[in-house]
This record gives C-alpha cells, sequence and structure tokens, in this order.
C-alpha cells in the first residue's frame, strides 16, 4: 500500500477520490471543519484519500509552509474530528508517508467506502455554518470539489451506492420479514458470501473479444507487413454505459451514430456509406467496422470498431505519428519511435465527446461512462512536437511498452470539466516517458484548439 501512496505523492494529482489540501493548522477549528466537509464527501462518494501538504495549483505542489506540528495529523485526530460532524460515525486511518523524492512525510487519510446510508452533517462549522452547514450531506462532484448535491443524478449515484452496500442485510431482513426457513431461497441468499465481481468486468470482456475479432481479421485477411495490422503499436478506448438505456436495435444504432458531432476531419466511429468502409451487423447485438478493408488502408486509415445495442463502444486505432505524413519528416521520429505531444488529448477528447452524446441518446435516466483507455507500442518512443508548435527541451522516453488505465466518469464532467477528466487519464500516460509533466494549461489550451478546429 505504501508503494501507491509515494506514487500519489510523486504526482498529486485530484480527482473524484482524491482530495489533496495545504498545510493547515491542526488546532484551528474552522481547519477541522474544512477536513470534516472533505472525508464526509469522500465517504459518501464511496471511499477516497485525503492528501495534506499540497498547495491545489496545476500542477499540483509541495506546500513550503510545514506547520510546527504537523505530526499531530494522526489517525486519532481525523477520528475526533469524524466524531463531532458525522452522522452516522465511521473510521478512518491516517498514514505519515514518507515522499520518495524529497524524504518529508505526508499524512496520507484514508477514508473507507462501504456506507449502508448517506452520512450527515450533524454540526455546522464556525463561520456560521458557510464551510459546513449542519444536517447536510456532501458528495463529490466534478471540478473536483466538495458539495452538497446539486442535481438528481448526484443523489441517485449517492443512494445507489447505499443501496448496493445494504445488499446483504436487506436480503436478510426480508427473509426473516417472511418467515423463510433455512432451507428457502431467501435465506440461502442472506446467508450465502457476496462475491463482487470488477466493477469493470463487462467492458472488459467486450473488449477483449472485440481485439479478438479484430486479430483474426487481420490474420485472415490483410498480409504480412501491412500497416493496418498495428504492429509498431495502436491505442485501444473503450466505454459502457451505465444505467436503465433503450432496446435499440443495430439498424437504430447506425442512425444514432450518424447524429454525433465531428470535431476532427476523422472522427472515431464515423459511419462512411462507400460498401468497403460501411458499418454491418455482426451477431444479434454488435455493429461493427473495420476500415482495412479499403485497399487504400494505412495506419491511419484503419480504424475497427464496434458498439453494441447493450451500450458498450470499443474503439481500436493506428498511432497517426506513424503515417507517412508524419513519421520520418520534418525532423519528426521515424516509424514506431514518436508519440506527438499534443495528439493524445485531441484523440481522447473527441472521442469521449462523441460517446458522450451516444449516452445521452441511448439512456432513459442518469447514466454512468465507464472508460477503458490503453496504448501499447510505447517502448522506445519519444515525445515530439510536429512543427514546433510546442516546445520540448529534454527527451522524454517511455521504457514502458503498455499504458492502461480504466475510469469511472459522468456525463456530467465531460460536459462541465472535460480537461479535468484528460488531466485524469493523460497525465500519468505522460509519466512514462522519463516523468514528462504536461505544461500548465496544456489540457485546457489542447481542447480549446480542438474545439476551435485549430488542427494539428
Amino acid at each position: 500500500m505504501n508503494e501507491q501512496f509515494e506514487e500519489l505523492l510523486r504526482f498529486p494529482r485530484e480527482d473524484l477520490s482524491t482530495e489533496l489540501k495545504q498545510w493547515m493548522d491542526p488546532a484551528d477549528k474552522l481547519v477541522q471543519s474544512k477536513i470534516a466537509k472533505e472525508l464526509l464527501a469522500l465517504r459518501n462518494h464511496g471511499g477516497g484519500v485525503l492528501i495534506l501538504g499540497f498547495k491545489d495549483e496545476n500542477p499540483a505542489v509541495p506546500d513550503p509552509n510545514r506547520p510546527p506540528n504537523w505530526a499531530n495529523f494522526d489517525t486519532d485526530y481525523f477520528n475526533n474530528i469524524l466524531k463531532a460532524y458525522a452522522d452516522p460515525l465511521f473510521h478512518c486511518d491516517a498514514h505519515l508517508i514518507v515522499h520518495p523524492d524529497n524524504g518529508d512525510k505526508y499524512p496520507v487519510v484514508v477514508v473507507p467506502g462501504g456506507g449502508k446510508v448517506p452520512v450527515r452533517c450533524k454540526a455546522g462549522s464556525p463561520d456560521n455554518g458557510k464551510t459546513i452547514a449542519k444536517d447536510s450531506y456532501y458528495v463529490r462532484r466534478p471540478g473536483p470539489e466538495s458539495s452538497p448535491p446539486q442535481t438528481s443524478n448526484d443523489w441517485d449515484e449517492l443512494l445507489e451506492r447505499c443501496l448496493h452496500n445494504r445488499r446483504e442485510e436487506l436480503l436478510a431482513k426480508l427473509a426473516n420479514l417472511l418467515g423463510v426457513g433455512s432451507g428457502g431461497v431467501l435465506a440461502y441468499l442472506a446467508a450465502a458470501p457476496t462475491v463482487l465481481e470488477h466493477p469493470f468486468k463487462q467492458l472488459q470482456e467486450f473488449r477483449e473479444a472485440g481485439l479478438s475479432r479484430l486479430k483474426k481479421l487481420q490474420d485472415e485477411k490483410l498480409p504480412a507487413g501491412d500497416p493496418a495490422r498495428f504492429e509498431h503499436g495502436k491505442y485501444v478506448l473503450s466505454v459502457r454505459f451505465v444505467g436503465e438505456l433503450k432496446e435499440v436495435t443495430q439498424k437504430q444504432i447506425v442512425k444514432l451514430l450518424q447524429k454525433l458531432p465531428k470535431y476532427t476531419g476523422w472522427s472515431p466511429l464515423y459511419v462512411f456509406t462507400r460498401p468497403e468502409l460501411e458499418p454491418y451487423s455482426l451477431g444479434n447485438d454488435l455493429v461493427e467496422c473495420w476500415l482495412a478493408r479499403d485497399e487504400s488502408r494505412d495506419v491511419t486509415r484503419a480504424d475497427f470498431w464496434q458498439v453494441s445495442t447493450k451500450g458498450m463502444v470499443t474503439l481500436v486505432r493506428g498511432f497517426q505519428e506513424d503515417s507517412p505524413e508524419l513519421a520520418g519528416r520534418d525532423g519528426n521520429p521515424a516509424i514506431g519511435k514518436g508519440i506527438e505531444l499534443t495528439l493524445p488529448p485531441w484523440r481522447l477528447a473527441e472521442f469521449l465527446l462523441r460517446v458522450r452524446t451516444l449516452g445521452e441518446l441511448l439512456a432513459t435516466g442518469p447514466y454512468r461512462i465507464q472508460l477503458s483507455a490503453q496504448w501499447d507500442g510505447l517502448a522506445g518512443r519519444r515525445l515530439f512536437s510536429h512543427g514546433g508548435r510546442r516546445e520540448i527541451f529534454e527527451e522524454y522516453v517511455s521504457k514502458d511498452a503498455i499504458f492502461h488505465i480504466e475510469i469511472d466518469i459522468s456525463p456530467e464532467e465531460i460536459e462541465a470539466a472535460l480537461s479535468l477528466v484528460l488531466t485524469r487519464v493523460l497525465t500519468p500516460f505522460y509519466h512514462r516517458f522519463s516523468f514528462f509533466e504536461p505544461p500548465e494549461a496544456f489540457y485546457e489550451q489542447e481542447l480549446g484548439r480542438m474545439l476551435r478546429r485549430d488542427l494539428v
């Protein structure tokens, strides 16, 4: 566990399950109320961590103003705060973690999930309840921030988490209420241990099935060495919409895809009408497209994608950096040797904007988006900037072959805080390249350029 915490200290960043706070006076009552607000919101979010000692900048940096009594930030300190503010009371654990680079210690507070009811704030802050109000509930929202629920979706997510955590308790009570004997079905369900599957299991299986299908097509249809085999690398973006969805046919899926907005010249999941490029049905619930059927294919014109009527999507693309237009020209690296600095946020942002629209068209109510993103073939590639759009003063080379991440996000985050979603996914991606740190406002600027169609 310490290795995970050390990674958080080395590359601190805020997201919905991680909150950073600068150094504060632990004896200050208002400080304690601010800490309570974060702990309650993280608990209602399903768990997370609070890290003290970092200034909330972009990127976050260590706060040099360490208080003389920082060691007082221990487990008892935080649980005493919860005793004053949390109803029902829950326990958290504080760890003093040594920063692997500078040797300083930082408190990392682990807030557990598993709450069966929403946690209420039972006391107001000393500033007449401006910081945290009595009888209020706090959740994590896009920003990220800790605040009271502001939409029906915020409440739905909070209550859904609590109901899931009460499953065993509710089944047991229902069995007793109905007087079910020891051999009854409900008694069995109540007594049986709950085996929790990985929350991304369905998406993982869908993604792997798509990749196996693509490999089969490549082996059967493409000659050895064909650029559409993506032998130098590719990226894979998959999503699953979690919520109540409309029942749709494969033909209706195609019509929905045709409604998605375009942001660049070759948008992901684009529906072409030429016979060699148009999507087609596969089985009973899949729409598939493989652009490598076109004889004019190259590494950037060989997209493979699948969309399920059950609300899952997988896109596989080769690297534009390996195309004849970029690789080895104008000082750019050769095929398989480079990653253009600005392309990942452009490609990921457009994909997320388009699938968010698809989710809105498919969902009948509140929903969330599970995202799986992977880049492979990275080992030995270096970051570069085509045409000098971004200054890169050092050699940033990846030693890792693969980067993979899975996150759960809301459509509201994509709409209101897409740059933060990009930060959450891509900053650890860039860290694979000799710990490269994107410059300040990098994601906001590149997202703005993409939306203005200021094409790379």
